[in-house]
């Protein structure tokens, strides 16, 4: 019987439903979408490489969505709660017909359990859809051309969801019992009645509260600028607190200002439902402001991850040309200070031998003892790049003899470049230093090495990859004559290759097997009184794609998550107030007030808080994505433009659909409880 019923009821309610049960099957569906990467048939297609970086993907994932469970599951008992309160009069009038409490709980129970079930199903039946998507975006993502396409169901995927959600369920379950059992006949039947308390607050106080928080986050923007990222520094705690702090004091006090601002201007006030609008706005926000705060927070959560995950992946992947100019590199490394030998010797050790199949170079790095942080001290642009350069790596230039460096533009096949010997050049694709470098390359003429003067021969900065690498790996170098490089110790020494191409293939492929088994199977060479690292072109490409796509689509779930779930509490939020102001559309309506101008105020209500929210967000997130990209731009140039467009397109379809959606509903619930 009770099982019929709770049928009833969600076939009876379920425009009340409709944005409950769409979250969590959107949710479903990209919890499994996400947590099935690794199951998909690309994975057959794939490198040894690029499927560690999926797997690891998979364990990062994984990670990830512990705590993306926490956060659906607050949504979940939020959702509840807003349906359970919708509905008090239905269940007094159960209890005056003598249902006990218990029996109530059960109904609860099953219409959980359907919505559930229905959600569950949904939910995976969309996100085996959207998996096979991700799949081909992936392969897209790492160049692969998939050579067979097959349609994938992960069974562990499945079991994963299937369990998290059920537990989600129970602790949705445990807390209706508790609120049944907390229900009192009175308050039920008399809930209908009950009209909302507006709380105005002083004008004095809240316009205080609104200049302390402008000047709260004032000081935390400073400050985060000042800091940047670094996660001990006392300034970067201080700035998120005050972070928060002013977000929350921002919404205590805007409401009260606001509406003491229109108050002044009749004819605006005065106007229509303007007055109605306001209060009920004013209202809404003194009671709901940590709400309001939190929602915020989500969505710069939401805008900086979705942003700065696109803005790593186009910035790495836009270097990837420039830092890829050979088809291989690889640099030797002797264990113990006093360790000296040939690279020729080293490499041919390990079963290859250069010039045989390919086309090479040697390029050494040679220390100098002068301290890089103070030769740029003067052109600092801000304080992250004193503090990046604060390491003892820092207390010595690199120089690079002119003969080594033009070998090495002769691989390429560029012209050589002369130097005479009392000048030097100055060489960097290090994107996070180049406002610096590029001021002192503009305001230094000479500078003095081995006791001697040399002059900066061209006021351009040689911006060119030393090596094939995945990421820009040229700090600071000076290219200098050969007689300066003479007595200094030799701090990195690369082969670069280039391989003929008639033996292109097996030349690749015997390099390659080399530098992963000395990656992979490090322990192998521990007698070797040497070590090498390198990439091929492809290694490096593999890395950098391999890498960029991980950041993105933790960043992807991320963001989708909590837009999801600050759209959702928000439109759900909107929805209950509705039913607890029903009476006074009703009164409304009885004084006269057409249907269009009542639209008119629930469009201004719902549209002023879902823009004020977002639009505190986007503050905060322009300050939050400017000190991430400082960061980004060392892994090569940074453009914002197409990242923040995608952003907010996502924005505009899942937010947006979130507005629609509430307006519609807000508008059906004020019009259908009119009698």
């Amino acid at each position: 019987m009770y099982s019929k019923i709770a049928i009833n009821n969600v076939k009876k309610s379920f425009k009340d439903y409709t944005i409950y049960f769409l979250t969590l099957t959107f949710a479903v569906c990209i919890f499994y979408s996400f947590n099935s990467i690794g199951s998909q048939s690309i994975m057959a297609d794939m490198t040894s490489g690029q499927a560690s970086y999926v797997r690891l993907m998979e364990q990062l994932i994984s990670i990830v969505s512990i705590s993306v469970s926490v956060i659906l599951g607050g949504l979940i008992i939020y959702a509840t709660n807003f349906l359970i309160n919708r509905r008090k009069k239905e269940f007094g009038i159960y209890m005056i017909l003598g249902m006990s409490k218990r029996n109530m709980s059960k109904i609860l129970f099953f219409e959980t359990l359907y919505i559930g079930i229905l959600s569950l199903v949904a939910g995976l039946a969309l996100g085996m859809i959207l998996a096979q998507i991700l799949s081909v975006f992936t392969a897209k993502l790492f160049m692969i051309e998939m050579v067979k396409y097959s349609f994938v169901i992960s069974k562990y995927a499945i079991l994963k969801t299937i369990f998290y959600f059920g537990i989600m369920y129970i602790l949705v379950i445990l807390f209706n019992v508790v609120v049944v059992s907390r229900y009192k006949l009175i308050n039920l039947l008399s809930a209908s009645r009950k009209n909302e308390t507006v709380k105005i607050r002083s004008t004095t106080i809240g316009a205080l509260t609104l200049i302390i928080s402008i000047i709260t986050l004032g000081t935390a923007y400073y400050l985060i600028n000042k800091c940047g990222l670094n996660f001990i520094d006392n300034r970067f705690k201080v700035s998120i607190i005050l972070g928060i702090l002013g977000t929350l004091l921002f919404f205590y006090g805007i409401a009260s200002v606001i509406l003491s601002l229109i108050k002044k201007n009749k004819n605006v006030y005065l106007n229509s439902l303007n007055s109605f609008t306001l209060s009920q706005i004013s209202s809404k926000f003194n009671t709901n402001f940590i709400s309001m705060t939190i929602i915020c927070l989500m969505l710069f959560v939401t805008i900086g991850t979705l942003t700065s995950g696109l803005n790593v992946k186009n910035s790495m992947e836009n270097s990837l040309e420039k830092c890829t100019p050979f088809d291989a590199s690889i640099s030797v490394f002797y264990k113990g200070k006093n360790s000296t030998g040939s690279s020729e010797e080293a490499i041919k050790e390990l079963g290859y031998v250069l010039g045989e199949n390919d086309s090479y170079s040697i390029i050494r790095e040679y220390e100098y003892n002068m301290s890089l942080k103070d030769l740029l001290n003067d052109y600092f642009i801000n304080e992250d790049l004193k503090t990046f350069l604060e390491g003892p790596v820092f207390d010595k230039i690199t120089l690079i003899s002119i003969s080594e460096y033009n070998n090495m533009r002769k691989l390429r096949r560029e012209p050589q470049v002369e130097l005479k010997e009392n000048e030097f050049l100055v060489a960097s694709n290090y994107e996070f230093l180049k406002e610096t470098i590029e001021a002192f390359v503009k305001n230094t003429d000479v500078i003095n090495i081995e006791n001697k003067e040399l002059h900066l021969k061209d006021k351009k900065i040689i911006d060119e990859s030393f090596a094939t690498t995945s990421n820009a790996t040229t700090l600071f170098n000076l290219i200098v004559p050969d007689e300066f490089v003479k007595n200094l110790n030799v701090s990195e020494e690369v082969v670069n290759l280039n391989f003929n191409k008639d033996y292109e293939n097996s030349a690749k492929n015997d390099i390659s097997n080399i530098l992963n088994d000395f990656r992979y199977n490090s322990s192998k060479y521990e007698k070797l009184d040497f070590s090498i690292y390198g990439q091929t072109r492809e290694m490096a490409i593999e890395d950098s794609r391999g890498l960029s796509t991980l950041v993105l689509f933790i960043a992807v779930y991320i963001g989708i998550v909590f837009l999801l779930s600050s759209a959702a509490v928000l439109a759900i939020q909107q929805l209950s107030q509705c039913s607890d102001s029903v009476e006074k559309y009703i009164s409304l309506r009885k004084i006269g007030a057409t249907k269009k101008i009542i639209n008119k105020s629930i469009f201004t209500q719902v549209i002023t808080f879902f823009a004020l929210p977002l639009a505190l967000a986007v503050i905060h997130s322009v300050v939050g994505i400017h000190v991430v990209n400082n960061y980004v731009s060392a892994l090569g140039v940074t453009n914002l433009f197409k990242p923040t467009l995608i952003t907010i397109i996502i924005m505009i379809i899942v937010y947006g659909g979130y507005f629609y959606a509430t307006y519609i509903s807000y508008k059906n619930i004020a019009s259908n409880d009119y009698k």
